[in-house]
């Protein structure tokens, strides 16, 4: 599979939203459904994949470049960078054995998303397209999402599947 048969959808929302709980349900949802699941936070600040005290956390704050680690059946890569990679460019790298990829933290670019808004809020939000799915957070106390939102995310997700899949269709033939 190459990068241009995976399906992105960005899932969007402000901090605290449940971005990350949408997704974390998501997940086993589409691996049910038979799809190969990746997931991209992209464009945050910083972040510490490692731990102080671990050999590859040593070798990194010691100046290697690269550090990498793998056992059986995962592998990690930290990697100095100048300059932060595009997204497209870490897809490519990196995603081409998915079927789809959740990315949270990119709004700008145009890739359908998935759009968490606060009910209080909702009023001044509209669907600019049949690119975008609005969830409202109802209840705000728990970072659950009711079933039929979980229903509703899965049938874009795979809505926008299926348009690619036609896509790649007409372009092959």
């Amino acid at each position: 599979m190459n990068s241009e048969d995976v399906t992105i959808i960005s899932i969007a929302g402000k901090q605290n939203t449940g971005k990350t709980t949408l997704i974390r349900e998501l997940i086993p949802k589409l691996k049910e459904r038979g799809y190969r699941v990746g997931t991209l936070k992209y464009n945050i600040r910083e972040f510490e994949i490692d731990h102080e005290g671990k050999d590859t956390y040593k070798y990194f704050h010691s100046g290697a470049d690269t550090v990498a680690i793998s056992s059986q059946d995962e592998v990690a890569v930290i990697k100095r960078v100048k300059n932060s990679p595009q997204m497209n460019e870490i897809i490519e790298k990196y995603f081409n054995d998915v079927s789809v990829i959740l990315v949270e933290g990119c709004s700008a670019e145009d890739y359908p998303r998935i759009k968490i808004i606060d009910p209080q809020k909702m009023e001044i939000v509209r669907e600019n397209s049949n690119n975008e799915l609005l969830l409202v957070k109802e209840n705000t106390k728990t970072m659950c999402f009711s079933e039929k939102d979980i229903n509703r995310a899965l049938d874009f997700i795979e809505d926008i599947i299926s348009h690619n899949n036609q896509t790649v269709i007409k372009k092959n033939t």
